[in-house]
């Protein structure tokens, strides 16, 4: 994802709750029914933003990387010596 896209669905985020939230206050209950209006609001105008944002090139599937980098590779055992690996005794 580009920073430019980044900006461009945090910005519609916290606009689509802001409007969800004044919006749901006249119809919901607060608690979990007011959550879930504002939940589906908010993801009614999002949807189509990332939907856009893919169709411009800003988006790109398949690149998510959850996990840090893999550690550099070590020595196997085999290869130590064996002082080294028995904690050094005789």
């Amino acid at each position: 994802m580009k920073p430019f896209a980044f900006f461009v669905l945090l910005a519609v985020t916290v606009a689509a709750i802001w409007f969800g939230d004044s919006f749901a206050d006249d119809f919901a209950a607060p608690g979990m029914e007011r959550t879930f209006a504002v939940l589906v609001i908010a993801a009614v105008a999002i949807v189509p933003a990332v939907w856009v944002l893919d169709r411009m090139g800003l988006i790109r599937k398949g690149n998510v990387e959850l996990r840090r980098k893999p550690a550099a590779a070590q020595a196997p055992a085999s290869q130590t010596p064996s002082s080294q690996r028995d904690g050094g005794a005789a």
